[in-house]
């Protein structure tokens, strides 16, 4: 297994927002593969994608005909890392709307290490008892639920073992929790890097479906009838306060 990074990332339109997101990840990035998947876009994306990966060789791209939804779409992605014929030490979900600075793969692999944690995000968020997200957290000595799937990095062996993001969640909304209470059933240890080196720019395309609150409710339902049985005050996890 080598040392590299496979990050995974979404695109559904948003032209200029996935140039700006590449730039930055390419100047501040070492050793990595990428694994990108556009989710129909109909605006040129996919012929910049196109273009751009015949250029790289560490991209391997894969253009969707329909938007196939954000978990269908990052699964897509993880399961075409899985056919690769070398793997990496760890995999990290990156939104395309997330703008990485220097040094940011090392300093989140650091937190990872240091911590001694399984996975790490850069968004920690508090759920209420009916398991709705009810703040995201700034403060380090605040206790958290989870984190976001977006700049969420873990060690390969965390998805060998619990899967992947549950797709009755398809197309968005509480993967993410789910994900981290199953990888904590699973005694896997989570971390927040709460000084993480990326600039989220938000809901840049989910945020501008007239739908999200439909979707959004969809969802929680669905939560809730999978996690009722479980007390969620003893998922949560106080944050590790370590970083330089």
């Amino acid at each position: 297994m080598s040392e590299e990074v496979t990050i995974i990332v979404l695109s559904c339109n948003g032209l200029d927002v996935t140039k700006r997101f590449l730039n930055d990840l390419y100047r501040f990035t070492n050793n990595f593969k990428i694994i990108m998947v556009d989710n129909g876009s109909y605006d040129g994306t996919q012929e910049f994608l196109g273009s751009f990966s015949s250029e790289h060789d560490n991209m391997t791209y894969v253009s969707n005909t329909v938007n196939r939804g954000i978990i269908d779409g990052r699964n897509q992605g993880y399961e075409i890392y899985q056919e690769m014929d070398e793997q990496s030490d760890y995999i990290c979900f990156l939104d395309n709307d997330q703008f990485v600075k220097e040094g940011w793969l090392e300093q989140h692999i650091s937190v990872l290490v240091e911590s001694k944690a399984d996975l790490v995000g850069v968004e920690a968020w508090q759920m209420t008892p009916d398991y709705r997200p009810v703040r995201k957290c700034t403060r380090p000595n605040e206790a958290w639920t989870y984190v976001g799937c977006g700049g969420m990095l873990m060690k390969s062996e965390v998805p060998d073992t619990i899967g992947m993001f549950d797709p009755q969640f398809n197309p968005c909304y509480f993967e993410d929790p789910d994900f981290c209470f199953r990888a904590r059933e699973e005694d896997f240890v989570l971390a927040w890097n709460y000084k993480a080196r990326i600039l989220h720019l938000a809901h840049q395309t989910l945020g501008k479906n007239p739908n999200k609150m439909r979707l959004f409710q969809k969802s929680h339902k669905k939560m809730l009838d999978k996690w009722r049985h479980k007390k969620w005050r003893m998922l949560k996890q106080v944050t590790v306060d370590s970083l330089k």
